[in-house]
């Protein structure tokens, strides 16, 4: 795992709940909250992050019991590794684009 994801889960381990901006402002990375949330996101693949969607709001994440287990040592990010989601269908291409149709 990155070092920015134990920082990441060490903020989110501090506080009930936080936005990807507030754990950018707090990790002294305000210029890279976009970066920050796409780390949340595979930490929410991997299941050490819990997401709250807030429609047009910015998202909050929350630290899982994985995420614990892992900053206490207890669980080895290496296996657990999340699991690559398919494709939705309005973004495969059809078969024809590859010659197949």
């Amino acid at each position: 795992m990155e070092y920015a994801d134990d920082r990441i889960l060490e903020h989110l381990a501090d506080v009930s709940k936080a936005s990807a901006w507030e754990i950018a402002l707090e990790a002294g990375m305000r210029n890279k909250r976009r970066w920050i949330e796409r780390r949340c996101w595979v930490l929410v693949e991997a299941g050490f992050v819990d997401v709250y969607e807030r429609g047009e709001l910015d998202n909050h994440y929350e630290i899982t019991t994985w995420g614990e287990l892992y900053l206490e040592g207890e669980v080895d990010a290496e296996l657990q590794r999340p699991v690559p989601a398919t494709r939705p269908p309005d973004k495969v291409r059809p078969g024809w684009w590859a010659g197949f149709g």
